[in-house]
């Protein structure tokens, strides 16, 4: 595992500016920098690069982060990796550590994930080698030659063949000192009886990579008659291979899908490699299996935009119709295109060529309505229920599109399609969306809605005499409360006395912090202190545990910057952060304070109404009264003060 020295080191060293401005081009406004976001099509930059806090942030679709975040976000790497990349790029030495045990399960995890990387790659060397350097495995290299696929094309996804025999593979490995109970779990060796046989054998074989890159499993074709075995086989499911979660050829296309905008989805394996080696290089595939919520996300980093391609026959119409649904719950765009009767992508690609396989796919593309009215329109015009059915269906598609503007769109193609009253469509898709919302509009569902209101759809200012009640939003004075304990939180008080965090948990004592994510924050910071850590934000902003990274830059990112004209053209002196962070701090407690007396003051009102205990009201009176002059003093104390929350 990688030291926490290191890791520091890269943090140190990597700067947000360098490594986004690799991908994204960025223009200077004032401290900061601009872009188009890369996660996300727009036309006016939103994408916002914070130098001096060394993070980003898109205030258009949320995205946020250090520079670690975003080559995990925009290149798919998994935290170790960024950190290799990283260290790489900055000639950082990598030192490995031992942590405590605590963390034992965790390095075992790694190291078993690591070992199967490991041993895969291992077979996909053994198995492209086999191809190309024995007898039998000539068998396999013709296969691919008859597919038409080009030395260069099988070397770059590292085609191979697994041969006949019960156990070369295991026997190869094992040679090599490969741990018989790696390979099994890695899906290579099967356990039968006394003995052990590859899991592969007398197939063409496939690797499938992760999107780093990395052989997380294959797939292998059957090349003998065998009406018993199954024409296609995956490596069983494993720590590194989750068919829902893997798309064959993503790694090998994630770079033109962003290019174009557009990711291609077919079946198969050979239609991928087809495309890819005709030049059409953003196209990935399903493997066969209906398209997963985990894949749909996955090709969305990537691109809004999914055109599937599938044969033309009734069969592959109805595949094409799988996981659409799915797509549009995801807010994306997705067109279908049927190529021509017996014809897949890599049988048509090879014949038309890429330049005429491009003209059908934009001449033939329909979006997902069209679509499904042309497949079913001639059979259901004849027939009443068979057209109401099939409405019915669109309709449903229709009301899983999050965007009001887009089922708007819908709504009025289907109505003209029909010749159906645009109204009866918007009630009907309305009707299934309420039933949607009330079936998940559950009390956590609300919270969490209450929750994410932001800051700026509250009044600008309350007012002294709005004092007199709590608040509408606890959660924005929270906010308030984490911000200033990442940001001043090392901070010494003007009496250089203590630090920020000292001061703050001091005087909230016993109060709790109700909002999930600021709890969450605000616990660590407590354990922190308590076991004698202070940090700045910085430590905030680059941790390890993407929740804690991800409310960090949400609190410290804005999105203007104050110019230098207000003192080069205006001279006029722009308060800084250090002049009057203790305002803000004192103002933030009191006003949180003020709010929980506030609370507390109900929740003894209301027992008061309720208790008929005499000695149980004396009680009550008692705290009432103490309670109110505690508000009466926090009124005072608040003054003319006008509170902003921070957005």
């Amino acid at each position: 595992m990688i030291s926490k020295l290191t890791i520091q080191k890269i943090n140190d060293e990597a700067r947000v500016e360098d490594v986004v401005g690799e991908f994204v081009t960025l223009k200077k406004r004032g401290a900061n920098l601009l872009g188009l976001c890369p996660f996300h099509n727009e036309k006016t930059p939103s994408f916002n690069v914070n130098p001096a806090r060394n993070i980003y942030k898109c205030f258009g679709c949320g995205k946020a982060g250090g520079p670690l975040q975003f080559l995990m976000d925009y290149q798919q790497l998994s935290y170790p990796d960024a950190l290799r990349f990283l260290a790489k790029k900055y000639n950082i030495e990598i030192e490995e550590t031992v942590e405590a045990s605590e963390q034992r399960e965790q390095i075992e995890k790694q190291n078993l994930t690591e070992s199967i990387y490991i041993a895969n790659a291992f077979a996909q060397k053994f198995f492209t080698e086999h191809m190309f350097n024995s007898d039998s495995g000539k068998i396999g290299l013709a296969y691919f030659k008859e597919r038409g696929f080009l030395n260069h094309t099988i070397e770059k996804f590292q085609l191979g063949f697994a041969p006949d025999a019960p156990d070369a593979l295991t026997k190869a490995a094992l040679k090599e000192n490969f741990q018989l109970d790696i390979l099994k779990k890695a899906g290579l060796t099967s356990p039968k009886e006394n003995s052990t046989y590859d899991f592969f054998r007398t197939r063409v074989m496939f690797p499938i990579h992760n999107i780093t890159g990395k052989v997380a499993g294959f797939g292998g074709r059957i090349m003998v008659k065998d009406e018993k075995a199954p024409k296609y086989i995956n490596t069983p499911e494993s720590e590194v291979y989750l068919k829902s979660k893997i798309l064959y050829g993503a790694y090998f296309a994630k770079n033109e899908i962003r290019k174009k905008d557009e990711c291609l989805l077919v079946e198969g394996y050979t239609d991928v490699i087809s495309l890819h080696q005709s030049g059409i290089e953003n196209a990935v595939a399903s493997s066969g299996t209906a398209l997963t919520q985990d894949q749909i996300r996955l090709i969305k980093r990537m691109t809004p935009n999914i055109t599937m391609l599938y044969d033309g026959d009734a069969a592959g119409m109805k595949a094409a119709l799988r996981g659409t649904d799915l797509i549009l719950e995801e807010g994306m765009n997705v067109r279908v295109v049927t190529l021509p009767p017996t014809e897949d992508p890599d049988s048509f690609v090879r014949k038309s060529g890429e330049e005429a396989f491009n003209k059908y796919i934009k001449e033939n593309r329909k979006d997902l309505i069209l679509f499904k009215t042309s497949i079913f329109a001639e059979e259901a015009k004849k027939d009443p229920i068979k057209k109401a059915e099939l409405i019915r269906d669109i309709v449903n598609s229709i009301a899983k599109i999050p965007d009001t503007i887009q089922r708007s769109v819908y709504i009025k193609e289907c109505s003209q399609l029909f010749d159906l009253d645009e109204q009866v469509l918007i009630t009907e898709v309305n009707k299934i969306r309420r039933k949607k919302n009330s079936e998940q509009n559950n009390e956590a569902d609300k919270r969490q809605e209450r929750e994410q209101i932001k800051a700026d759809e509250l009044p600008k200012a309350f007012h002294k005499e709005q004092f007199n009640e709590a608040p509408a939003h606890l959660h924005i004075i929270e906010h308030d409360i984490i911000r200033i304990l990442i940001e001043f939180g090392s901070w010494k008080t003007p009496d250089d006395t203590m630090t920020v965090v000292q001061y703050v948990l001091d005087e909230l004592e016993g109060l709790e912090i109700e909002t999930p994510k600021y709890k969450f924050v605000y616990d660590t910071i407590k354990r922190e202190f308590a076991d004698g850590n202070i940090h700045p934000e910085k430590f905030f902003t680059t941790h390890s545990d993407e929740q804690i990274t991800s409310v960090a830059i949400e609190l410290l990112s804005q999105p203007y910057s104050l110019s230098d004209n207000w003192w080069n053209k205006y001279k006029i002196v722009v308060p800084e952060k250090k002049d009057i962070f203790v305002k803000d701090i004192q103002s933030t407690v009191i006003r949180f304070k003020h709010f929980k007396i506030i609370a507390e003051l109900k929740k003894v009102e209301h027992k008061l109404k309720e208790t008929t205990n005499e000695a149980e009201l004396v009680r009550l009176m008692k705290l009432h009264k103490l309670l109110m002059n505690q508000k009466k003093e926090f009124a005072l104390t608040v003054g003319n003060v006008l509170y902003r929350p921070t957005t």
